[in-house]
């Protein structure tokens, strides 16, 4: 025989569930609802970001090529059109003409060594913290010398009264001083090569933002050293009367007895894989 016994208890165990729900309070009600958007959005939040580290990584492994295709090509002339020259990509390698005016040089620090392009025995690597260990010396973070990068207007040959601004590497603390590198001073026309870098931002400072200049010996004809933070093209370029053109002296460009040249360090980490399967 046919028995409604089943479809009453249904009818009775969601009549039963209708009533809970209609005695729960207002508050309860939106807070299931808030939980419930808050296990959606998680999820959608997730891809999004998964999908964006996606492009990130294209973009990051496209840069990096650039990069290795443009820092050992030979050294191009600086475009005569200034937007031209301001506008070259970072890092571009250039090859510039004419005279510094070490007078008006100022500083940037203070600044560890960089010991990326000085050989063995070659000039600045008395300077050079090497351990014998090469595991060490590849895995392990070593000690550094600290002093500042010597930053020289220059005047270019083919354009008389403009300068850019020369990043000519690094001095220790001891011959910040002119007077102390006398033969690191080149006089006349020269002709260097570098690499094109743009501004650095500048950290806060919150005891004062003004930086004292460094007095040197030869008051007479040399300008006190203007300290800068790090690469402040706009101010430096404001503060000298130059091109916002800032260029990284290489390794072969130093005179001995003057600043060590090759004070650029190029390094882009490519981890977005891993963040791509973290989210």
């Amino acid at each position: 025989m046919f028995s409604l016994k089943p479809i009453r208890l249904a009818y009775a165990f969601t009549s039963c569930r209708h009533s809970y729900h209609s005695m729960l309070p207002t508050s309860s009600k939106k807070r299931r609802t808030w939980v419930t958007y808050s296990l959606l959005v998680l999820p959608a939040t997730a891809f999004a970001l998964g999908y964006w580290q996606i492009h990130r990584r294209r973009w990051k492994i496209d840069l990096i090529g650039k990069l290795n295709a443009r820092i050992p090509a030979k050294p191009i002339q600086l475009p005569k059109n200034v937007d031209s020259s301001i506008q070259l990509p970072e890092f571009t390698h250039i090859s510039v003409r004419g005279c510094f005016d070490h007078s008006r040089e100022v500083v940037i620090g203070p600044r560890s060594l960089i010991e990326d392009f000085i050989p063995s025995k070659g000039y600045g690597s008395e300077w050079v913290v090497r351990s014998p260990n090469k595991y060490m010396q590849a895995n392990m973070a070593r000690p550094s010398a600290s002093g500042y990068f010597i930053v020289t207007p220059f005047f270019l040959e083919d354009r008389p009264g403009t300068s850019i601004l020369v990043n000519r590497g690094w001095v220790p603390y001891g011959a910040r001083d002119p007077t102390i590198r006398p033969n690191g001073q080149v006089k006349g026309v020269v002709e260097l090569s570098g690499y094109i870098r743009y501004q650095e931002k500048a950290p806060i400072r919150i005891f004062g933002s003004k930086i004292q200049p460094l007095t040197c010996v030869d008051y007479q004809n040399q300008n006190p050293h203007i300290r800068y933070s790090c690469r402040q093209i706009d101010q430096m370029s404001n503060d000298l009367k130059t091109l916002p053109i800032f260029l990284d002296a290489d390794y072969e460009s130093s005179t001995v007895g003057g600043p060590i040249g090759g004070q650029t360090r190029v390094v882009l980490r490519n981890e977005h894989a891993s963040y791509i399967f973290t989210w």
